[in-house]
């Protein structure tokens, strides 16, 4: 479960870092089974569903979120409306949290939302996924669960492009527990991809 600071705590029970939800689930440990529950059967509706039809917009972010995680969160698929910040990294403003978002997706259908990958250089798929997904954390655009809806937007495209999800398993570091995508997420927020590029890169490999 994500901790972030808010312009104010408007989705979280008092006191506490845990959303409010429509189970009344009040423990950490059992609210992220839950999501993690949810979020598996959203990977499974989200892969089966798969078409040359689609676009990997704001709309199907949007859904993506709602749809895995409607059963839990009213917030759920609904971009935030405030501030937030995680640690010494501040994610976009909410004032252009809406151009901002265009922005994006619109550079993304100039590059035909990454679907023109299969024959393509991994590296090269590497970059602009890399690229792609930094200015998703940036833009962090829903009040929580960013990262796995991002993951989960990204591993949806390598699998238009005949890629296995997305494997980052190798970025926690056994020994000292260190989370190598986290540090390279906050990089991302500083300018630099290079470490995502590099977790990115490791971690495809083409569905046999």
């Amino acid at each position: 479960m994500s901790k972030y600071t808010h312009d104010k705590n408007y989705i979280y029970y008092e006191n506490s870092n845990i959303p409010i939800n429509k189970l009344d689930i009040r423990e950490i440990v059992t609210l992220e089974k839950e999501e993690q529950k949810l979020l598996l059967n959203g990977y499974e509706y989200f892969h089966k569903n798969i078409s040359v039809d689609t676009n990997f917009d704001k709309k199907y972010l949007q859904l993506l979120h709602k749809k895995t995680f409607e059963e839990l969160y009213d917030f759920a698929g609904k971009y935030r409306t405030v501030n937030i910040s995680k640690g010494y990294s501040t994610f976009c403003q909410v004032r252009f949290l809406g151009q901002t978002s265009e922005n994006i997706f619109t550079e993304l259908k100039n590059d035909n939302y990454l679907k023109d990958f299969t024959n393509k250089p991994k590296e090269l798929f590497a970059k602009r996924i890399s690229y792609y997904m930094c200015e998703l954390i940036a833009l962090h655009p829903f009040p929580e669960l960013n990262g796995r809806i991002t993951r989960l937007f990204f591993d949806m495209i390598t699998t238009f492009n005949g890629y296995e999800y997305i494997d980052y398993q190798n970025t926690i570091d056994a020994d000292n527990g260190e989370n190598e995508y986290i540090k390279a997420s906050i990089n991302c927020m500083t300018g630099s991809g290079n470490q995502m590029y590099e977790i990115i890169l490791a971690g495809l490999n083409k569905s046999e």
